[in-house]
């Protein structure tokens, strides 16, 4: 558009004296001045990468290059899938791409036992992409699912990679074959991302176009369902479900929202454990995330809804005191919830009103938090120290680009790092599970 103008208002004569390079050089340099000016708007320590499209992928990192650094992995609709350094600049061999970009979140997997972790990621051109830390194409990768893919990439017991489609749910192997008895028949279309934890594979989905038809599944890894799967929902469900021992009995309950802003918690022969569901708001469409966050010995379960509000409930059917905290917009991103060194946890979470929030459990605000990020957040926040300066940095997608909020929290007691949900899906696999029950902390 902008080339298109100059060349409008220039006479034939003038214009043979502009060469198509040097009209690209000309708007590449008023677009990095531009992107820049924005940049500005942003305080000291808040780092920003512009993206021409949104970022809703929810961002991972690893130190892949060895350097004692990590590296971002997070996919935009601008059609780039990103790894950048802990500046936000690009890596040699990135970014990638795909037509239609990302929706989808990187997961991470040593497919080829080289101790460095290779990416993978759904596009919405319907393959399914992985790439080595180079650049290069896993071999048997991507994998055409046949339509648009928003569902996130999920690792079984580091041999399998699960991803979920339309009317099907897909299981691969390390060469991306696919695995016996797989894939699975679904009712619709998985925009969620599958749940794992031993012989459990769980997911929900929707039905395009509609809103009254959502399904929950639960499968073992042959293929099999369990007792009573499929769940029908009271509606559409693009709550991504986990998994964690509720009631620690030993076994795994489902947790799951619905667009009918319903909280549900499932049992394994498919009842619900009591006194759920629980009517919350508006419709739950990130994923849970759970912490035992005022150390009683029961879980918490930490969402937001619609309607723009910041929920806390635990396990036994109670909203927590002080909640929920309400942002003004929805809220369709998924929170961190991470500990820090005096055994409180804080709450990281997105908005819809272009705002991160860091929240303590009672519900207020950390000091300098909530921070305007200049466009909507639906990605779901990392928590993490990329540079090994011992403080914990953010990085979260926005629909302007790529925030980084450097040296916010400091880190976690050694011993509560397995429990934290500093991330998407938990970890950078998204098994959605929490790994230990409450049984384990107790032993600590």
């Amino acid at each position: 558009m902008l080339i298109h103008h100059i060349q409008l208002h220039m006479n034939p004569k003038a214009t043979t004296l502009f060469s198509r390079a040097w009209l690209f050089h000309l708007f590449y340099f008023l677009i990095m001045l531009l992107c820049s000016c924005r940049q500005s708007d942003f305080g000291a320590g808040h780092l920003f990468r512009a993206t021409s499209a949104e970022t809703v992928s929810s961002p991972t990192a690893y130190d892949f290059d060895q350097d004692g650094r990590l590296e971002i992995v997070i996919g935009s609709f601008d059609e780039n899938c990103y790894m950048l350094d802990d500046s936000l600049r690009d890596l040699a061999g990135w970014p990638q791409s795909c037509p239609g970009g990302f929706f989808s979140s990187p997961a991470l997997w040593d497919v080829d036992r080289d101790r460095t972790p290779e990416i993978f990621i759904g596009g919405n051109d319907g393959k399914f992409y992985g790439w080595h830390f180079e650049g290069a194409l896993v071999p048997g990768f991507p994998i055409d699912l046949g339509f648009q893919c928003w569902s996130s990439p999920m690792i079984v017991a580091d041999s399998l990679i699960a991803i979920g489609g339309y009317e099907k749910m897909f299981l691969f192997d390390r060469h991306g074959r696919a695995a016996a008895h797989w894939p699975q028949a679904l009712n619709g279309w998985a925009s969620a991302s599958a749940a794992w934890h031993d012989d459990l594979l769980t997911i929900s989905t929707l039905t395009r176009g509609e809103t009254s038809r959502g399904y929950l599944y639960a499968w073992h890894l042959s293929g099999k369902p369990y007792p009573n799967f499929p769940l029908r929902l009271k509606m559409d469900s693009d709550s991504s479900p986990v998994l964690a021992d509720v009631d620690n009995d030993g076994k795994m309950e489902i947790i799951v929202g619905d667009d009918g802003g319903f909280l549900h918690v499932f049992k394994l022969d498919g009842s619900e454990l009591q006194p759920f569901p629980r009517l919350v708001g508006e419709a739950i469409q990130g994923s849970v995330a759970i912490a035992d966050l005022n150390q009683d010995d029961i879980l918490d379960f930490v969402f937001g809804t619609t309607d723009g509000a910041i929920h806390v409930w635990n396990a036994i059917g109670d909203c927590a005191l002080g909640w929920p905290v309400r942002t003004g917009h929805e809220i369709n991103g998924s929170p961190a919830l991470v500990e820090i060194e005096n055994g409180e946890w804080h709450i990281v979470i997105g908005s819809g009103d272009h705002r991160l929030y860091v929240l303590h459990p009672e519900g207020k605000n950390e000091e300098g938090f909530p921070v305007d990020c200049g466009e909507a957040i639906y990605s779901s926040p990392l928590v993490i120290d990329l540079d090994g300066n011992g403080r914990r940095e953010i990085v979260v997608g926005a629909n302007n680009g790529i925030h980084l909020f450097e040296d916010v929290l400091p880190p976690s007691p050694v011993q509560s790092r397995a429990l934290e949900w500093n991330m998407f899906r938990q970890n950078p696999q998204r098994t959605g599970t929490l790994p230990n029950s409450l049984s384990f902390r107790r032993i600590l």
